[in-house]
């Protein structure tokens, strides 16, 4: 993307980010090409190279201006709080929120996913996992003794994809679990968190 600085031409810019958006999350990215978005957007191809040197580049720009990442690592303050990880139905309701407030841009992940194997936004997956990765070891230590015996990556894992990938389903499908189960949110995240806890046996009466 070049860098403008004359508002009309960051507005047309813009407008141009905007259809591209719209074309690839109702067609896809190998079903839009450059002119639909030039007329989606009500700019020349004239006006489209000036901006962008390819479709490929209006991607990527769509990528990079996404906060997702961001508003994800914001979640890593409920992993650093003192009751971490029985707050875990907290951390759920979170990236809850976030899954929700961010669907296109997870959306836009997958298409990457699906037409680009994933290459543009690998680096934002793996700076994710790496954060998390790095905080494992040093948020479980101190309750070591109540913890199974499994590696810490693989437990953060597990507590934090099986909230993701919940929301994202009911995002991508428009499903939401907490309706088809007649419960709210809260008590789904509660439950959730308890499986991953306590397991899904009982506990025998002492």
């Amino acid at each position: 993307m070049r860098p403008v600085d004359d508002p009309q031409q960051k507005n047309q810019q813009q407008r141009i980010l905007e259809a591209a958006r719209i074309l690839f999350l109702s067609q896809g990215y190998n079903g839009s090409n450059l002119r639909d978005i030039a007329r989606e957007a009500k700019v020349s191809m004239g006006g489209i190279y000036h901006h962008f040197a390819s479709k490929e580049e209006i991607y990527k720009t769509l990528l990079q201006q996404s906060d997702v990442a961001q508003d994800m690592f914001q979640i890593l303050r409920l992993f650093q709080a003192p009751e971490f990880p029985e707050n875990l139905s907290a951390v759920g309701e979170a990236i809850a929120r976030t899954v929700r407030k961010h669907k296109d841009s997870f959306k836009l992940f997958y298409i990457d996913v699906l037409e680009f194997q994933g290459r543009h936004v690998k680096p934002v997956i793996q700076q994710f996992r790496d954060r998390f990765n790095e905080l494992s070891e040093m948020l479980l230590a101190r309750r070591a003794k109540d913890v199974s015996e499994i590696h810490p990556a693989i437990l953060m894992r597990v507590m934090v994809d099986v909230f993701i990938h919940t929301r994202l389903e009911e995002v991508m499908l428009d499903q939401s679990l907490a309706s088809r189960l007649n419960m709210s949110e809260e008590e789904v995240n509660r439950q959730m968190a308890e499986v991953i806890l306590r397991g899904a046996l009982r506990r025998p009466v002492p």
